[in-house]
């Protein structure tokens, strides 16, 4: 019975869009206007940097918190892991947006920083530099992620940790599909054109 009260408890605060929050404040609808996803990137696009980076924080710390103080409050491991998987879904299926969200990187990154925060440095690293030799954000995140749970397996780290980034990599492949079509068919821009693209504005 708590398992299932802390899921429901993790998954609202998961659906908390701060990615659609903090641009309001602007009078931007993150939802209607760049690439129309309720994320951080879309919301440092549509309403710049400071409400961009206050959304980022806020997507971040949705993960971070949550498990950080189940960690320090000794739930059981596989708790922990169905609350960081609850975090995720809802912020990609928040309840505050009629079950749609963004694509959940921030809140899983945040997720991986309460969990073990040298090696979430070490993913962050890795993507960034999967991004340079590919040029491409969605492809990096979908290689970065669906490779974690082997990389976490090879480090010997605990079993409900690995099932988590599993999970988090499938949240991924559904969150990314559309992307993944536009990839497949050559339509995705590249991250030097998207990088170029804003500051041009």
């Amino acid at each position: 019975m708590k398992t299932i009260l802390f899921f429901v408890v993790s998954y609202l605060i998961g659906s908390i869009p701060f990615s659609h929050i903090f641009p309001s404040l602007k009078g931007k609808d993150v939802s209607k206007a760049g690439s129309k996803n309720i994320g951080a990137t879309n919301a440092l696009v549509v309403a710049g940097p400071l409400m961009g980076a206050l959304a980022l924080i806020g997507d971040i710390l949705k993960g971070f918190l949550p498990i950080f103080f189940a960690l320090r409050y000794n739930l059981s491991p596989w708790t922990v892991t169905f609350i960081a998987l609850a975090l995720v879904a809802g912020h990609d299926f928040s309840v505050f947006l009629k079950f749609k969200g963004g694509k959940g990187l921030a809140t899983t990154g945040g997720c991986l920083l309460a969990f073990d925060p040298i090696f979430a440095l070490l993913v962050l690293l890795i993507w960034i530099l999967t991004i340079i030799a590919t040029r491409y954000f969605i492809l990096s995140t979908i290689i970065v992620l669906g490779g974690l749970p082997l990389a976490m397996m090879v480090l010997g780290m605990r079993g409900e940790v690995v099932a988590f980034a599993l999970g988090a990599f499938l949240l991924s492949l559904y969150a990314h599909r559309n992307d993944l079509m536009r990839l497949i068919s050559g339509q995705e821009v590249r991250a030097n054109e998207a990088v170029s693209k804003f500051l041009s504005k």
